[in-house]
Formats: structure tokens, sequence, C-alpha cells
């Protein structure tokens, strides 16, 4: 009941303005571990001499966003309704560590409005172009101030998915008014624990198959071939247990190795072992029925 407000982010920045700037409402819809992808959804409201209305600027606005699918620039012109802009940043992380795989994503933003006045990019040092660099994914160039003016922004982040625990904050930084959000991406805890608990059933099953196994070979009588059939069904079964995983990945995961493969090899062996000492067992009993 209480699961989505554990698992989900709502952070804004430290604001305060004269009553002219620009609403960044971000909402992540979507995230693509294989593919290192997470997408987002933009909305700007403009206010202040910025807006005609919420829906509506007053000038020309140019939405700057570090986007890796389509355009990285969008223009709002002037007395036309603003629409929403989706865009996807990349995500850095190790899905093959499923499920205590984490992801960290940057998403930065810059708004500017037409001026009539020249801008030009603000002198930087060697360390600054070095730390901007380590920092800031955005680059804003010359062609990008030139007769516009950056716009402060109040943004406000929102993420929820279900299966995914999102942390982060958002920050400004100058000269550019960029807004900078720091995204961090982990399972939520209902997947670890159901992770873990599939991954334990598993490795359960396998042992519990091979004593059967181990007991059934060992007795002198006659072979049980119930066993057998347990582990001709668990050869199949298991891979629909780890399924039950939410979000798993493909074959090959931390996950796997810990538990998946060792029972898919130990139920294998094991019904195989079972299957040729039921093979030796009744060609000896054959042979000593011929001799007799």
């Amino acid at each position: 009941m209480t699961e989505e407000n554990r698992r989900s982010l709502a952070i804004a920045n430290a604001y305060s303005s004269s009553g002219d700037y620009v609403i960044a409402n971000v909402r992540v819809t979507s995230i693509e571990p294989a593919q290192g992808l997470l997408h987002e959804r933009i909305r700007l409201i403009p206010m202040g001499r910025f807006a005609t209305d919420r829906v509506t600027p007053a000038v020309d606005l140019k939405l700057l966003v570090n986007s890796v699918s389509g355009k990285q620039t969008v223009v709002f012109p002037k007395g036309q309704r603003i629409f929403p802009v989706d865009v996807t940043t990349l995500l850095s992380g190790n899905q093959n560590r499923y499920p205590f795989d984490r992801y960290l994503s940057d998403v930065e933003l810059v708004v500017t409005a037409q001026t009539q006045k020249a801008n030009s990019l603000p002198e930087m040092t060697a360390e600054d172009d070095e730390s901007d660099a380590l920092a800031s994914t955005l680059v804003i160039g010359t062609s990008d101030l030139n007769q516009n003016e950056t716009i402060p922004i109040k943004e406000n982040f929102v993420a929820s998915l279900p299966g995914i625990k999102f942390g982060g904050n958002v920050t400004q930084q100058d000269p550019y008014k960029l807004m900078h959000a720091t995204i961090s991406i982990r399972r939520a805890n209902n997947v670890i624990s159901v992770s873990i608990v599939v991954m334990t059933v598993m490795f359960l099953l396998a042992i519990s198959i091979m004593v059967m196994v181990l007991r059934v070979t060992a007795s002198p009588g006659a072979i049980n071939l119930i066993p057998l059939s347990l582990c001709i069904a668990l050869i199949f079964g298991l891979p629909a247990l780890r399924n039950v995983q939410p979000g798993v990945p493909a074959i090959g995961a931390l996950s796997d190795y810990i538990s998946f493969i060792w029972a898919e090899f130990i139920v294998s062996t094991s019904a195989v072992v079972l299957a040729w000492t039921w093979i030796v067992r009744s060609t000896r009993e054959a042979v000593a029925k011929r001799g007799q």
C-alpha cells in the first residue's frame, strides 16, 4: 500500500526570483537499462514578462537539453501554445548486476529568450573548462546565447515507476542558469526481496532433487524413476521460475551465476546420473536372468 511513496522521487530546486522565470516540469516516463536510456517528458510554463498566459509565451523561448535522441534544441514561438517535449538521457550502470544494479543519469536544462542585445559566453579559465566538462554533458555555444538571454528556471522533477527506486537532487550551475538534475536509480526493495526468494527457492529445489537421486542410486533395490521425471520437469520449469523476478534481464546476470545456472546444472546432472544408473542396473539384471 505504501510502496509507491518509498520508491518515488519528487524534488524541486531552491528558488527565488523577481517573478520573471520559467517553470520546467520534468517527469520520468520509462527506463531502458539494457539500452542505457532514461526517457523524460518536459513541459515549460512561462511566468512574468515571458508569459502571455501559462501555456503561451510572450517571447520566443528556446529549450536546450542534453538529449541523446532527437533534437537538443526546441523552439517555442511567441504566441503559440507550448507543447510537452519527450527527451532521452543516458544511463550509466551495469545491468548484469541485477538485482543489485545501480544507475546514474544527468538531466540538464537551459531556457533562453530572444533579446535585442547580443550576449557572449562568459570568460572561462582552463580549470573552469575542466570542471564544467566533468560536471556537465550539455555544452552551450556562442550561437545559443547570441541575441538571447538565459532565463531563471524553477524545476520540478518527478519520477515514479513500478519496481524502480529513484533518488537525486537538482542544482543550478552559473553562469548559464543551467539546471542540473542528478538522478540515482536502483531496484526497489520489494524487487530485490522477490529476486532473493526466487534464487533461494531454485537452489533449494535443485539440492532437494539431487538428494533424492543420491538416495535412489544408493539403494540396492529397484530404481524409482519418479526423481527422474522431476528432474526433467525442473529442467524446463526453472527458466519459468527465474522469469518470475520482476524486470529480470537476459540470462547472464549476477543472479543467474548465484543460483539459476547452478540449479540447472545440478538438476541436469542428477537426471543423467539417475538415467545411467537405471540403464546399468537393468543391463545387469538382464544378464543375470540369461545366465540362469
